[in-house]
């Protein structure tokens, strides 16, 4: 049984950004093109999960990692680097794994007039983390979370709003237990760990994804329910149970297509597509609870 791993890299897919994984220069990494809810021209995708591109097998959850999950605009201890003539502390450059804005603030991403920017805006709602929520697009940059979560949903870079669930903001990168710390386009939050071979962790509006390099975690799922096979855009592009990759089954070597997940450690190949070739791949997680976890597809 081969156990070559699945490595991904952070490029991004989508013209601008994928999926609150917002693709821009300065503030989220390299792109390629998406599609429907994984954002670039096009509106549909929960912002949650990006592609990759990589020249082995891969999965097309990529997004900033951990570590990528800091902001360098803030230039003063409190974050109000820029703010107004007058105070007022809205719009203010800020550090997102600090928030470091004022009471009633919080440091959030948003698509400025020249580039994507972290800033300071108020708070506009009590939602708290699970509950369901409304964002009034990547221009205005609000949501009606408390101060302490984010909401994170289907958008579109345009500035359109969209709804979706509040997520807890990761705060010196620390996270409750069950929970890991990603980042969507460098703006950490903490989503769930799941287990991605039985699906359990996530609720009934959530998927289990692979967010790079440390495991699997639970985000939105998107609308497109794409089955074994079909062609797909970001990590959540496929219906629950299935995984985003290149080198499927009866896809194109530059295609991505959903595919199952298996298990490398166990006895019997259980790939839904062996009699076309396809092998039981790690994945390549870091987490060691997770790096059992498989995709698979046709290697060579």
């Amino acid at each position: 049984m081969h156990t070559q791993s699945l490595r991904s890299t952070s490029g991004l897919r989508g013209p601008l950004f994928s999926l609150l994984i917002l693709s821009c220069a300065a503030a989220c990494g390299d792109s390629k093109s998406t599609s429907g809810d994984a954002g670039g021209e096009s509106s549909g995708t929960t912002a949650a999960a990006a592609t990759t591109t990589t020249n082995e097998p891969t999965t097309a959850a990529a997004t900033t990692t951990t570590s990528e999950a800091t902001t360098t605009t803030a230039e003063s201890s409190t974050g109000l680097a820029t703010g107004s003539e007058t105070g007022d502390p809205a719009g203010a450059q800020c550090q997102a794994e600090l928030q470091d804005c004022p009471d009633d603030f919080k440091c959030v991403l948003r698509r400025g007039e020249v580039d994507w920017e972290f800033v300071c805006l108020p708070v506009q709602g009590e939602h708290e983390a699970g509950d369901a929520c409304h964002h009034d697009g990547v221009i205005a940059g609000t949501d009606d979370c408390d101060q302490s979560s984010w909401c994170i949903g289907a958008f579109d870079t345009t500035g359109n709003p969209w709804d979706g669930l509040c997520y807890p903001l990761c705060v010196g990168m620390s996270c409750a237990l069950e929970q890991r710390c990603v980042g969507i386009g460098k703006l950490p939050v903490c989503a769930p760990i799941c287990d991605a071979l039985s699906g359990s962790g996530c609720g009934s509006d959530e998927a289990c994804i692979y967010r790079p390099p440390e495991g699997f975690v639970c985000f939105p799922q998107g609308s497109e329910g794409k089955k074994l096979g079909e062609v797909c855009e970001t990590a959540i592009s496929c219906e629950a149970g299935l995984h985003c990759s290149q080198k499927v089954a009866g896809c194109g070597p530059d295609e991505y297509c959903c595919t199952d997940y298996c298990d490398i450690g166990a006895d019997l190949n259980t790939c839904a597509q062996q009699a076309e070739g396809a092998t039981c791949v790690v994945i390549g997680a870091t987490d060691p609870s997770q790096s059992h976890v498989g995709g698979c597809v046709v290697e060579g």
